[in-house]
This record gives structure tokens, C-alpha cells and sequence, in this order.
């Protein structure tokens, strides 16, 4: 097998500027830059390593499809479950793909509700509630729909779960957890700023969210609760009604 150079680049996250790189025969490798991005297997890649660039452009990409499909929102004789259902197969899948290993920042999650609650209330015909007076929470029970983001949350447990399962000896175990199971953290300088959002901490701090109404509740100190979430994961049947739990209810306690 050989890699075609035209579509080979070189990409640095968060870290100094690579130099000039070359093949082999001394041909340059094309080197990403500060201002330019590249996609990959449907994820738009940049220097900074941030998910909003890929969020944005999906949500754009969305919007232009579901307008498309206007005539079939606003009709009449169509029943609303038949166009939320169409709503859920075609656009959940656009707007959420490769979104189940990359942490999103508050921000970000407010973002993706918007557009998911501008998107069902097209579908209901009801005006935003500045106009209408009426609230998202009724829109989501007229719906009989949950916040996205607590979709993608649910589809972020069933991966952390699969990750944990998974051993040291696979790939992506190995490349979140050391032999310890601990985190890994990166061997290299810090950036200028804020620390970086990581996945792992993030999916960690979320199972003690949900698991905190359930009793036994997670132990405080961190080392424990490691390992009992670790224990959580590994029992399937009940890893899978846990996953449930972001769209059974609204916010935990």
C-alpha cells in the first residue's frame, strides 16, 4: 500500500509549528497551518484541536438540509409523530456522528440544543418564545422528545462503557487509561491559557452526576470512585439501563 502524497498533510494539535517535513525522495509534506483546517472521516481538524469548527459546520450543513424539506414540515395532513420520527432518523445521525468520543463544552451543548429546539418547533409551527410565549419544555412534551444533548450524553456513556470494557491491550483503552487506570496525560509543555476539556475526566464526572441519585451513591474520594464506576461498566445489563437514564429525565438531582 501507498499513500497518495496529494492527499497527505501534516497536522500539529496544540504544539509549536512543524517545520519542513518531507518524504522519502525529499518531496515536501504539505504542513496544516494556524488558519487552515482539514476533514477527516467527516471531522473538520485544526491546530487547536476544538470541536467548534465541526459542530458549526455541521449544524450549517443541517440547517441547509431541513429547510429543504419545508413543504413536508408545514404540512397539515401529515401527523406530527410521523415528522418528528423522520425528523429523529435523518437529522440525529448528521448532527451527532463522531460526536460520542469528543467532549463539548457547555457552550457548545447549548448550541446543539438550539438548533434541535428551532428544528422541532418548524415542526410543530409554533413561533420562538419571545413570539409565542411558549417554552421549550412545552415544545419538548408536545414532541414527546428529549434535549439532544442528552441524547449524545446517553450515546457517550455507551462508548465510555465500551472503552472501559475494552482491556489494555485494545487501542482505545490504552490510548485513555495507562496500565494503571488513570488517566493518561499528555507528555508535553502546557499551552497559553485554559486547560483543554479531556474526554475521559469529563465522561468520569458524568456517571458520578447520574449516579449520585442511586443508591449506594459513588464513593467521594476519586481513587474509589475510579474504580467503582470501572466495576459499573463491566456489569452490561446494568451499564445499559444506566446509559438510559439522560433520556428518561430531565436534569439529575
Amino acid at each position: 500500500m501507498a499513500l497518495n502524497r496529494a492527499k497527505t498533510k501534516l497536522l500539529v494539535v496544540n504544539g509549536p509549528p512543524a517545520g519542513v517535513v518531507t518524504f522519502t525522495d525529499n518531496t515536501p509534506v504539505h504542513v496544516v497551518g494556524d488558519n487552515e483546517s482539514l476533514e477527516y472521516l467527516g471531522t473538520v481538524l485544526n491546530r487547536k484541536g476544538s470541536p467548534q469548527i465541526t459542530l458549526t459546520t455541521r449544524l450549517a450543513r443541517a440547517k441547509q438540509e431541513f429547510n429543504k424539506l419545508a413543504q413536508f414540515w408545514s404540512h397539515a395532513i401529515i401527523k406530527t409523530a410521523l415528522k418528528v420520527r423522520v425528523f429523529k432518523q435523518f437529522f440525529y445521525p448528521m448532527v451527532l456522528y463522531g460526536l460520542t468520543h469528543v467532549w463539548l463544552t457547555d457552550s457548545l451543548r447549548n448550541r446543539l440544543d438550539a438548533w434541535h429546539c428551532r428544528c422541532l418547533r418548524r415542526i410543530v409551527r409554533v413561533k420562538v418564545s419571545m413570539i409565542s410565549h411558549v417554552t421549550n419544555e412545552v415544545i419538548y412534551k408536545k414532541t414527546d422528545c428529549q434535549p439532544i444533548s442528552k441524547e449524545l450524553e446517553s450515546l457517550q456513556l455507551k462508548y465510555f462503557g465500551h472503552v472501559v470494557r475494552a482491556g489494555i491491550a485494545d487501542t482505545i483503552h490504552n490510548v485513555t487509561y495507562n496500565q494503571s487506570h488513570n488517566t493518561r496525560t499528555l507528555n508535553a509543555p502546557k499551552r497559553a491559557g485554559r486547560p483543554c476539556h479531556k474526554w475521559a475526566p469529563g465522561m468520569e464526572l458524568t456517571v458520578s452526576r447520574w449516579a449520585s441519585a442511586q443508591r449506594p451513591p459513588l464513593p467521594i474520594p476519586v481513587s474509589q470512585r475510579q474504580r467503582v464506576i470501572f466495576a459499573k461498566c463491566e456489569d452490561r445489563a446494568g451499564w445499559r439501563s444506566f446509559c438510559a437514564l439522560p433520556t428518561r429525565r430531565r436534569d439529575p438531582p
